[in-house]
């Protein structure tokens, strides 16, 4: 019975959100977020394979 009323209220959250346009707002913010990530997880990679290239040599 919880599990419905958090389920609802989630629901009507959402509809809120898209109805004043924020939405939006959330998926570009989650957007941004995760290109970060993965700009991030690129440059560590990176960096790894220069330190493990002179790690070998």
């Amino acid at each position: 019975m919880i599990f419905l009323q958090a389920t609802r209220s989630a629901v009507e959250m959402a509809d809120t959100f898209r109805a004043d346009g924020k939405i939006y707002v959330v998926i570009a913010v989650l957007g941004i977020i995760f290109v970060g990530l993965i700009t991030y997880l690129i440059y560590l990679d990176k960096k790894i394979s220069r330190l493990e290239k002179r790690n070998r040599e």
